[in-house]
């Protein structure tokens, strides 16, 4: 099937894109250049109905917006992915590109978003329940708990999923998983702190991808992270939803 990436030249997208291929028909986006005729040269956050012009891509001069035409999803990972990023900038890059990449999905009927969306959109939940939420046997942190962000970052990110919501509320989209990634990139970290929040490369792909492949409808948050008892996260509704479960321990 047709799947769109944004980020695509990034940490995450690149390895999605290794992943997808050769099983999928993709089309790659991202503001800087990919050398790959799939791609398209595309700033998010710009009025999604501009022109832009690729040099490098196989689809000559086009609207970003035009590759969601007949796409089957959406695994939107562009982003300011720094945790201490000024508000202007998550607002140009998380906040206005995320509003115009549903927005553009929801113009070409496409049927599914994935966001990745990030542990910072709850951060604050975590620091209440902790230490206990890092016992096995602890209270968790729950797929149907509603984001409560700690910085600009963290707010962008619980933003992103509150217009996801909508867009599924207002059958403007058949089905938005958020997917409230913990810590990665990266070798296994050295510390209960990181530990806890770790997911390796592997787990991270597989959940993408079920994310992306199960069928489902409907408004849904999950948490990736990988294999470990002290997460703060339940990972229940993963493995109901998507019949996932990570495999890598730190």
């Amino acid at each position: 099937m047709r799947l769109i990436i944004t980020g695509a030249a990034g940490l995450i997208g690149s390895g999605m894109v290794k992943e997808l291929s050769p099983a999928h028909d993709l089309r790659l986006l991202d503001r800087t250049v990919i050398h790959d005729r799939r791609s398209l040269i595309a700033d998010l956050a710009r009025d999604c109905r501009r022109i832009r012009l690729s040099l490098r891509s196989g689809f000559g001069r086009a609207s970003w917006t035009e590759t969601f035409d007949g796409a089957a999803g959406v695994l939107h990972l562009a982003a300011d992915r720094r945790v201490t990023a000024p508000w202007p900038a998550v607002l140009r890059d998380n906040v206005h590109a995320t509003w115009n990449v549903i927005q553009a999905a929801v113009r070409h009927r496409v049927p599914r978003v994935v966001y990745a969306s990030s542990h910072w959109a709850v951060k604050a939940i975590e620091r209440e329940l902790a230490p206990r939420c890092y016992a096995p046997d602890g209270p968790k942190i729950t797929s149907d708990m509603p984001p409560r962000p700690v910085t600009a970052y963290g707010i962008s990110k619980a933003m992103g999923e509150i217009a996801g919501r909508c867009a599924v509320d207002e059958g403007e989209l058949r089905s938005f998983v958020a997917v409230r990634i913990g810590a990665y990139p990266g070798r296994p970290p050295v510390g209960d702190d990181q530990a806890r929040l770790w997911v390796g490369a592997h787990d991270l792909r597989s959940l993408l991808r079920s994310c992306l492949e199960t069928p489902f409808e409907g408004f849904h948050v999950v948490y990736g992270v990988s294999a470990q008892l002290s997460a703060p996260f339940d990972l229940s509704h993963a493995r109901h939803l998507l019949a996932w479960s990570p495999s890598q321990l730190p």
